[in-house]
């Protein structure tokens, strides 16, 4: 009877060991900010990555984050609306970047690949302690986030195409080697609405 019962529990502990040990999905996690100065709220999503080739003296794992303002209503011409606003967004490295010598002074050359796509190079803005680099476009990087989402930077028509899914992303780290992380992105409809980068149809 023990035996029966010692191997039931082993069965079953094989059974369910690849649900217990299976990662987590990654989700967009958010948070709603005060702006304490301004006295203005703001939706901030961010996004676990990890490294594929870490940098050296790593403090831990990236993270892509986005702060929007969601509830603006924007007409789009003609033909459909946005349901919010874009503010800035980033990408948080946890160790120094090297700006390089190629690329204007406060920016830092990216390179990556949507999906297993051609690798685009862009150059990017750093933060002043050079550990995060922020989407830099003519305005508010609204449209590299565009890009990373839905593989063009252009406003996205509701269900259109599919969403991006992976994002690799290397930079030059301060007096190290490249730097590889991954992103594995999640559906992005809540992330995409807040930010205004959905446009819907009238």
């Amino acid at each position: 009877m023990h035996t029966n019962l010692f191997q039931l529990f082993i069965a079953l502990a094989f059974a369910l060991s690849p649900l217990m040990g299976s990662p987590q999905a990654s989700v967009w996690q958010r948070e709603e900010k005060t702006d304490q100065l301004r006295g203005t709220t703001y939706s901030q999503f961010s996004l676990p990555g990890k490294f594929l080739t870490p940098p050296k003296n790593s403090a831990g794992e990236p993270k892509m984050v986005v702060r929007c303002i969601g509830g603006q209503k924007q007409r789009k011409g003609n033909s459909g609306y946005t349901n919010g606003k874009f503010l800035n967004g980033f990408i948080a490295v946890s160790t120094v970047l090297d700006s390089g010598e190629s690329v204007p002074p406060g920016r830092i050359k990216v390179q990556f690949r949507l999906d297993d796509g051609k690798i685009q190079i862009r150059d990017w803005a750093n933060s002043t302690d050079f550990s995060a680099i922020f989407f830099y476009d003519v305005g508010s990087g609204w449209g590299q986030f565009a890009n990373l989402l839905y593989g063009h930077e252009l406003y996205h028509k509701e269900n259109s195409n599919p969403q991006v899914r992976k994002v690799v992303i290397a930079v030059d780290q301060y007096l190290g080697g490249e730097i590889v992380m991954q992103f594995d992105m999640p559906d992005a409809t809540e992330v995409g609405d807040t930010c205004g980068i959905i446009e819907h149809r009238k």
